[in-house]
């Protein structure tokens, strides 16, 4: 009993034994299920991992926008959102038309033309003429006054005139009738000067009925810069009609007399300036302040010149270039009754320079 007792223990102990040796592992846990970060390969740079989006979220979620806020749609980085307070709206067409002006020209000036609000089409325009011409504007007033003139368009568009190729686009683009011929006769006047040649040929841009004044307005703002070279093309000219025509509207600014400024005093008129260069100052016979009681035209009679209007009287004294005009004086300060002096002096055309 006692051997059958202990073979029985035995193998029990040895079955035991083989149980604990086979048991099974128990399985792992739900965290040792998702891979380690560092054992997972990055897909291929040619491969884009697929997205997910959850069935519980819309597409896109729309901002919250503050109820203070206009609410503002996402659009392309080259079309910003358009302000809605005015003064907001001004400072964005400020920075529009800052950035256009570096840009293509012409497409700066279409799409300041699509504005149809005045005072925010006045501020693109005025933002690019003061880009173009880096801040070298006309005073205030004056703007003011072209742009009463000529309108808005015309008014801004003189500021370009140191730059013709933009004032001609500006012209061609913005401006039509009497304020384009404004704004290409601006350039062709800063222009006359050191290229006469191109500021006249500016005259076949305006319509053909308005050369003949272009062309006059021209002439006369050179001769009040420099009359002489004013004076010197016209000789060039071919066409006698053209050339007499030009000469007139040299004359009508630097006229042929005798170089005096004059006021009326008592009845008489008075020399108030003797122009530098001219034959009443080379003459020195005539001051300021002297008093003009008679004129003759060459050796006629003189005709005395009390209260006869002041331009009658300096028409009188012009003429043609080389022709004698006599003047009856009394010097400043003279005594009551006191005799006038005669002085001859010969007409010369006025020049100035400038």
């Amino acid at each position: 009993m006692k051997v059958a007792f202990t073979l029985i223990f035995l193998v029990a102990a040895v079955a035991t034994v083989v149980v604990l040796i086979h048991r099974p592992v128990s399985p792992p846990s739900v965290e040792s299920q998702q891979p380690d970060a560092k054992s997972v390969i990055a897909p291929s740079d040619s491969l884009s991992p697929p997205q997910t989006v959850s069935e519980a979220e819309p597409l896109l979620k729309p901002s919250v926008v503050p109820a203070s806020q206009p609410a503002v749609v996402e659009a392309p980085a080259e079309k910003p959102a358009v302000a809605t307070n005015k003064l907001d709206r001004l400072t964005q067409i400020r920075e529009t038309f800052r950035a256009l002006a570096g840009g293509d020209k012409t497409n700066a000036l279409r799409a300041a033309k699509q504005i149809m609000d005045e005072t925010e089409r006045e501020t693109a325009l005025l933002t690019l003429v003061t880009e173009w011409t880096q801040g070298d504007l006309s005073l205030p007033r004056l703007r003011a006054q072209r742009i009463a003139n000529f309108g808005l368009e015309a008014g801004l568009g003189i500021e370009l005139g140191k730059y013709p190729e933009l004032a001609l686009l500006w012209a061609n683009e913005l401006t039509e009738g009497s304020g384009r011929a404004s704004v290409i006769q601006q350039a062709a006047r800063l222009m006359v000067n050191s290229d006469p040649t191109a500021a006249f040929s500016f005259t076949q841009l305006v319509p053909e009925a308005d050369r003949r004044s272009f062309s006059d307005a021209l002439f006369a703002y050179w001769a009040d810069k420099d009359t002489a070279a004013a004076m010197k093309w016209t000789e060039q000219l071919t066409d006698a009609a053209e050339r007499n025509a030009a000469i007139q509207a040299v004359r009508s600014i630097a006229p042929v007399g005798i170089g005096t400024a004059l006021g009326m005093q008592d009845g008489y008129p008075i020399i108030n300036q003797l122009v530098p260069g001219t034959p009443a100052e080379r003459s020195g016979q005539l001051h300021v302040g002297d008093r003009i009681v008679a004129l003759a035209q060459g050796d006629n009679v003189f005709v005395d010149l009390h209260d006869l209007p002041l331009s009658d009287i300096v028409q009188t004294i012009r003429g043609a270039p080389n022709t004698l005009v006599q003047l009856q004086v009394l010097p400043a300060g003279a005594a009551p009754n006191s005799t006038p002096r005669t002085i001859s002096i010969i007409r010369d055309q006025i020049k100035f320079k400038k």
